[in-house]
């Protein structure tokens, strides 16, 4: 059987155009977004919809954009002076949690899908701590995201609606690029050590275990329950994407291999 036909459509940022822009995925054909122009980076996809980061009016000023899968054009959430970026989708499509740098520090800040009702969401700490890259859960009643508050960046969960925040890693070199696997129970991240490793952690009982060992500057991890997304040289310049088809796997699926520097796949959720 042909091996790409196990990988889901998904969305994913490239610079083949020569700038920023977002590309779907769909049996081996990328396409343009309808609704991209220069500048957006940063997709999610919950509910039909994408939500992402553009600085298509200021480069310095990023904000947070919102479209439906199939749509020509996409509709301004935020009108902030600080950067607005880092959007995630609850699974129904109706709530946007996303960092903000609005009162100084970048924090956690969440609002209805059409840009209405902004606020600061509190995640257990005070409002010089900074905190980022926050991803509902599958199901919609967590929200996993990063911070320092410990002296190393480690990955915690929290509340949807916020309150007191658990922290899930506890990697001597930090935790980065956190996601959640496709059930919820586990949350998959790269360590700052070498990032040659994809681990898994257990929320419930903090259990470890690797996924894929052996890549090179991993990062931009998105799951299903069959396989995982990832980018290589994350770090770097010219970035590839990959698939891992289930834990363990040695021969990964190369996917995005070419001149173009090609990251952050968000899986398609109709």
């Amino acid at each position: 059987p042909d091996p790409l036909s196990g990988i889901p459509d998904f969305i994913y940022v490239s610079d083949s155009s020569g700038a920023s822009q977002l590309y779907t995925w769909h049996d081996g054909v990328s396409t343009l977004f309808p609704a991209s122009v220069a500048g957006d980076v940063e997709p999610q996809s919950a509910a039909g919809k994408v939500v992402f980061t553009s600085s298509r009016i200021s480069e310095l000023n990023p904000e947070i954009y919102i479209a439906g899968i199939g749509d020509s054009s996409a509709v301004r959430l935020t009108t902030q002076s600080g950067t607005d970026h880092q959007p995630s989708l609850s699974p129904d499509g109706a709530t946007v949690v996303f960092t903000s740098t609005r009162t100084g520090t970048p924090r956690i800040w969440t609002m209805s899908a059409n840009g209405s009702s902004q606020a600061a969401l509190n995640t257990g700490t005070t409002g010089d701590i900074p905190e980022s890259e926050p991803r509902f859960s599958p199901t919609g009643d967590r929200i996993l995201f990063s911070s320092p508050r410990t002296n190393t960046t480690q990955l915690w969960v929290m509340p949807a609606a916020g309150g007191t925040a658990t922290q899930v890693t506890h990697e001597i070199n930090g935790a980065f690029f956190g996601s959640w696997s496709a059930d919820g129970n586990s949350v998959f991240y790269v360590d700052g050590l070498d990032r040659t490793r994809i681990h898994t952690v257990n929320v419930a009982t903090g259990d470890v275990t690797d996924y894929v060992t052996g890549g090179t500057d991993v990062g931009d991890v998105a799951c299903t329950a069959a396989l995982c997304l990832v980018v290589t040289n994350a770090t770097g310049v010219n970035r590839d994407i990959l698939a891992y088809v289930g834990a363990n796997d040695s021969t990964p699926l190369s996917l995005l291999t070419g001149a173009a520097s090609e990251s952050q796949p968000a899986i398609l959720n109709q």
